[in-house]
């Protein structure tokens, strides 16, 4: 681990040989040139995929995909700025941004405030740099808040004025402690010589201020995700709608820890508005990303030069991966925040000097809340963070004779992902549920859907392909990663100066890459947790010699790619590129687009209809109320129909206020292919037919290809305002 706590005791680059850097500079000019010309495995996997159905067909229309590679971004560069330019035309909708902008900037200054407030209380705050102090407020503050929002919504106290007065609350102290320490500050009376301002944080400046604005409005854009759609959004917006959060038994995602998904449900209760909440929520996702770009700069900064600290930034906040993460409601972009901040404060933790106990035991505190964070942003959070920083604290506390570091550190962890433990303890008896079903059980899970759920989600087969494919992918041919983590890394270990961080820094990433692959079913961006510490690395890598002509070549290098990069980011194969549009008609088009059969169903249903979706649950957007399950839940119309005649089905579906039936035949039958879902055996055509012929439901309207609408039969004497049809 790190073994100097100050940037002025490390040792400049050491001089290097003329032809170490030109082996260097031709090697890195082989692996650019691979890096930018092979295709981008998923784009090239959609372009096979239409040119094969298209063969199939004999209808070769549907091939539109072209075999894409980065060089075409730098060769069309002229094309897709222009685009941009047009997406950006439209200012006079940008007001619409405006509460949307307010909301977020309320609920990040509480969470800041809260953060800072626990940094005081540790005794933490001296010795931070700005740099890392705000940040690691802001994503700490952020899971202390999304806990209190899971207490406050398990006590069914989910209004919109008490939280905005509980925000505002915390702001308020924020400031007034901020102001006193201004006030405080001693004034400065020596005036340090002036010396000209370094020209890579202007360049930085001015590269990352598009990035971030483009990234602001990307995010405040309705999403066409499917997994947002299903629990990201879906789950807050049920607690919106009901003021609580409650166990949902047909919805098993929203049983996993939320704390990035509160950030959505505290902007629906500030709106009052589910839709631009849901907004408000992503842009708070995206502000994740600069402040990890902060972090990142702070670690190469303290641990190596000012040189590595802007490189190691703009590597992070200029990756495609990261600005794709920003626009969208998934939670790996914060993710990411809290493995650059446990990076951080590790090292921090560290380097403390041993005549400090007890800002060791504070600081190794706040690294368990941070790894307890990034648990309850998602699970594999245990293995990414709460494990390897755990044994870190084992470490240490070995060295120091002091067993209360790892206990300071579980508490840490616990205050984080504790509330959502215990939520699950309480409503299943598995603290993690769905997982680790033969060690905990779950009242609400079973053998079934046990099985199914890690067929979907299980590790993988290892093979050779597969180590080959995946570690290409890694290194940096996915489709939005980016060369500078290939051509930089490696060199951080040239780097003799920095290899006290280097080499701790380099066995975590392999330990995450490594974990990824044997633990996981190998989603690409469950990978994406591993990026903060190779960007350290990249920036400290950069920086591995200021001998010529490495500077000049590292300044070839970073132009190169930074350009191919920020192109990439304004098409739409990155993100969403309707920066400035109005949002109303964004809001129509995005449902239309991600599930049109929905859209038509959502227009066509009169006003007072509850709707059971069967097979369908991207169901986010519908403004209607209905009664849905995802796939790993047990089928409603199942339970519905278990050992009924069609009579008493009848009833049922009227006792639960079902007034229509809709069915995505779509959907079921590609959960049924092999290698799907599956979905369960009672849903059959054979059954509606039999439905409809026994007059429990009407005979359908089609709202799309497969797509079938219902009406529950209406009895003679129902009184007429109960009465509804499409």
């Amino acid at each position: 681990m790190v073994d100097r706590a100050d940037t002025l005791t490390l040792t400049p680059p050491a001089p290097r040989a003329p032809w170490t850097i030109a082996l260097v500079i031709a090697v890195q000019a082989a692996a650019l040139a691979w890096l930018m010309v092979v295709p981008l495995p998923s784009i090239e996997a959609q372009r096979l995929d239409a040119q094969a159905r298209a063969e199939a067909t004999g209808d070769p229309s549907g091939v539109t995909l072209q075999s894409l590679r980065r060089a075409y971004f730098l060769l069309a560069a002229d094309e897709h700025l222009a685009r941009a330019a047009a997406n950006l035309s439209d200012p006079e909708h940008l007001g619409q941004r405006l509460p949307i902008v307010l909301a977020a900037l309320l609920i990040a200054g509480a969470a800041v405030s809260l953060g800072d407030g626990v940094l005081r209380l540790l005794g933490l705050v001296r010795g931070l740099p700005s740099l890392a102090r705000w940040p690691l407020a802001f994503v700490s503050g952020a899971t202390l808040l999304s806990a209190l929002t899971l207490g406050l919504g398990r006590a069914g106290g989910l209004e919109p004025w008490p939280v905005r007065a509980g925000l505002g609350g915390l702001l308020l102290v924020g400031l007034v402690l901020w102001g006193r320490d201004l006030l405080r500050r001693p004034p400065n009376r020596s005036r340090p010589p002036s010396r000209p301002f370094p020209l890579g944080p202007i360049a930085l400046a001015l590269i990352l201020a598009p990035v971030l604005t483009l990234m602001a409005l990307g995010a405040m854009q309705p999403t066409i995700e499917y997994d947002a759609l299903e629990y990201h959004l879906q789950g807050p917006k049920e607690a919106y709608q009901t003021g609580r959060i409650a166990f949902l038994s047909h919805n098993v995602y929203t049983s996993m820890p939320s704390a990035v998904e509160m950030l959505h449900l505290l902007g629906m209760l500030v709106l009052d508005d589910w839709w631009t909440g849901a907004l408000v929520g992503q842009l708070l996702i995206a502000a994740f990303a600069p402040m990890t770009a902060a972090l990142i700069a702070a670690t190469a900064w303290r641990w190596a030069s000012g040189r590595s600290a802007w490189v190691a930034a703009l590597v992070y906040l200029t990756t495609p991966w990261v600005f794709r993460l920003a626009t969208f409601p998934f939670v790996e972009g914060p993710l990411c925040s809290y493995h650059a901040a446990l990076v951080f404060m590790a090292a921090m933790a560290w380097t403390i000097p041993r005549e400090e106990p007890r800002r060791s035991v504070a600081s190794w505190l706040f690294v368990g809340l941070l790894a307890g964070g990034a648990m309850a942003c998602k699970y594999p959070g245990l293995v990414s963070a709460v494990v390897p920083f755990g044994l870190v604290a084992l470490a240490d506390a070995w060295r120091r004779r002091s067993w209360r570091l790892p206990v300071a550190f579980g508490l840490g962890v616990m205050v984080a992902v504790g509330p959502w433990l215990a939520r699950n303890v309480i409503d299943t008896g598995n603290p993690v549920y769905p997982l680790a079903y033969g060690v905990f059980g779950g009242s609400e899970w079973d053998a079934d859907l046990d099985a199914r759920w890690q067929n979907a989600h299980g590790p993988r087969p290892i093979t050779t392909a597969a180590i080959m494919s995946s570690t290409l992918d890694v290194i940096g041919r996915s489709d939005w990663h980016a060369p500078f983590y290939a051509l930089l890394v490696p060199l951080a270990l040239l780097r003799r100066s920095a290899r006290g961080l280097v080499l701790p820094l380099s066995a975590y990433v392999l330990y995450l890459f490594a974990t990824w692959f044997l633990l996981t079913h190998r989603l690409d961006r469950f990978w994406l947790p591993l990026l903060p510490a190779a960007a350290v690395l990249a920036g400290i890598g950069a920086d591995w010699t200021r001998s010529r002509p490495w500077p000049t070549w590292l300044a070839v290098l970073l132009g190169l790619v930074t350009a191919t990069n920020l192109v990439f980011l304004t098409t739409p194969l990155c993100g969403p590129t309707a920066w400035t549009a109005d949002l109303n008609r964004l809001r129509r088009e995005a449902m239309e687009t991600a599930t049109p059969a929905l859209a038509r169903l959502d227009a066509a249903l009169p006003d007072g209809s509850t709707t059971l979706v069967i097979g369908q649950a991207g169901v986010f957007s519908i403004d209607h109320p209905i009664l849905y399950n995802t796939v790993f839940n047990r089928e409603r119309l199942a339970e519905i129909i278990a050992g009924r005649s069609p009579a008493e089905i009848a009833d049922e579906l009227r006792r639960q206020g079902i007034s229509h039936v809709y069915v995505d035949w779509s959907e079921i039958e590609r959960h049924r292919k092999p290698g799907g879902y599956s979905f369960s055996p009672v849903v059959t055509r054979t059954l509606f037919e039999d439905l409809v012929s026994s007059r429990v439901l009407t005979p359908p309207v089609p709202m799309g290809p497969n797509h079938l609408l219902y009406r529950v039969v209406v009895l003679p004497n129902t009184p007429p305002e109960n009465r509804s049809s499409p």
